[in-house]
């Protein structure tokens, strides 16, 4: 599967996982003592929705689209407000044009004393990350790829925060990899939140993959999907994050959230949200 972040920008995967992040980071914020986020592959910062790849596929429009267009009921929408300020940040004048990526929405987001690692390793990618985050010195953008940064940037100095492993999936197998990667990581660093995106299209192997995950000994897993469309559909039809060591009121949260959210991106009366437990606590 290729899925480079500029074709995809504000999809109706984007919204989901960033909606899922902003509730992590909301929750980092009730502490005050600094945290840290680590986006191990963070593209290049903000898409032009109105930009050549934007605009051939147009997804965003069934994407975050959809969700600004939507008639969102009190409750969904205060969850959702962090996310939808930061989206506002980046679009003076209530018109959208831009769609910013994790690490801009992460940026968003931290206090004075907390920071940004974001890495990124595609050389177009990393130097727009670079400028996107040139002025600002919470966060730094480092050229590397993200595997390598997941390994050497865990556990941080505060030891408070969140990795977030979004990898693009253009290489062969990059699905395979990432159990012994997360495993790894967890090792060095185990009461850390790791949010972990991937993409749902062929249900073998996604559930091949959770299997696996489930088989780490890594405890304390959530598993949050949107499904947009029915199993026949031959396209990306849904989106997927595990969220290893989640706050203690996300997954309330998300039984309210997600459900809703499909309601809006759906594409079909076979799409809906699951929310359950890969592994509990040991």
């Amino acid at each position: 599967m290729n899925y480079r972040h500029a074709f995809h920008a504000g999809n109706f995967a984007e919204v989901v996982k960033h909606a899922v992040l902003a509730r992590v980071v909301a929750h980092l914020r009730e502490k005050e003592s600094a945290f840290r986020i680590i986006d191990t592959h963070a593209g290049p910062g903000a898409t032009r929705l109105t930009g050549p790849e934007a605009s051939r596929t147009g997804e965003w429009r069934q994407g975050i689209g959809r969700l600004l267009a939507a008639k969102l009921e009190p409750q969904i929408r205060a969850l959702l407000a962090p996310y939808l300020a930061a989206i506002e940040l980046h679009n003076r004048g209530g018109q959208l044009r831009r769609y910013p990526g994790s690490p801009l929405l992460a940026l968003a987001w931290l206090r004075p004393q907390d920071r940004l690692i974001a890495c990124e390793l595609e050389p177009a990618a990393a130097s727009a990350l670079a400028r996107s985050l040139a002025k600002n010195p919470r966060a730094k953008a480092i050229a590397i790829d993200g595997w390598t940064a997941l390994a050497a940037y865990v556990p941080p100095k505060e030891r408070r925060g969140l990795v977030l492993i979004d990898p693009p999936f253009e290489a062969r197998g990059e699905l395979d990899r990432i159990p012994e990667h997360l495993a790894r990581a967890h090792r060095k660093w185990p009461t850390g939140i790791y949010l972990l995106w991937y993409p749902i299209k062929d249900f073998a192997q996604t559930t091949g993959f959770a299997r696996r995950i489930a088989a780490l000994g890594v405890p304390r897993i959530l598993r949050a999907e949107v499904m947009i469309a029915g199993r026949n559909d031959k396209s990306l039809i849904g989106t997927g994050i595990l969220i290893v060591n989640p706050p203690w009121k996300l997954e309330t949260e998300l039984q309210t959230l997600l459900p809703s959210v499909a309601a809006v991106l759906r594409r079909d009366a076979q799409g809906g949200a699951r929310l359950d437990w890969l592994t509990r606590e040991k």
